[in-house]
């Protein structure tokens, strides 16, 4: 399994935490950080992103909360599966060992809240039931399939539109995703 990690970014201070939260082997991954800026930021000398990352800068003012930035990256991923990883949201430890050998077109996990309380349950696709980083999908499967990038709501549009394209589904029903882990 390949897995292109997807992380629109305005919070630069959070990288090195999800850089080191990473625990993929490198030949199985590539992150794509799509900065909300006219401009690839300079970073600071202690982070060191040079491998397996590929950074782009892309602003449209008619974006919310990173789709833009999503449908950016969507269109430079040619193959493998897509992950995103919000800049305030670290990669679970538990996700590689337990998705690694799989090989369905959508994968979905569940969600817990910083604290540990569930947030979200696997097996529903639809807006409010599912969260951009509580699933994993392969590039062919979202085909031309793009957020709608003034809603709120489009990470569950899109998750919903994706799903319903296969019927090669599996559901772990395991907490593997932690909801905006390093917000305060």
């Amino acid at each position: 399994m390949f897995i292109n990690i997807v992380t629109p970014c305005s919070r630069l201070e959070n990288l090195l935490k999800i850089a080191q939260s990473i625990n993929i082997p490198k030949e199985n991954y590539k992150w794509i950080i799509v900065f909300d800026s006219e401009f690839v930021p300079e970073l600071p000398d202690f982070l060191d992103l040079t491998v397996n990352v590929e950074m782009y800068a892309h602003k449209n003012p008619n974006s919310v909360v990173g789709h833009a930035q999503r449908n950016f990256a969507l269109n430079l991923i040619k193959e493998g599966y897509v992950y995103f990883n919000d800049d305030d949201t670290l990669i679970h430890p538990e996700l590689w060992n337990n998705i690694k050998d799989l090989s369905a077109d959508f994968i979905s996990f569940d969600q817990a809240f910083a604290d540990g309380r569930l947030r979200l349950k696997c097996g529903r696709t639809e807006v409010g039931f599912i969260d951009s980083h509580n699933y994993i999908i392969d590039r062919n499967t979202i085909g031309d399939t793009k957020f709608e990038i003034e809603h709120y709501t489009a990470d569950g549009i899109f998750a919903d539109s994706c799903a319903k394209k296969t019927n090669n589904k599996i559901f772990i029903d395991k907490i593997l995703s932690i909801y905006n882990q390093l917000r305060p």
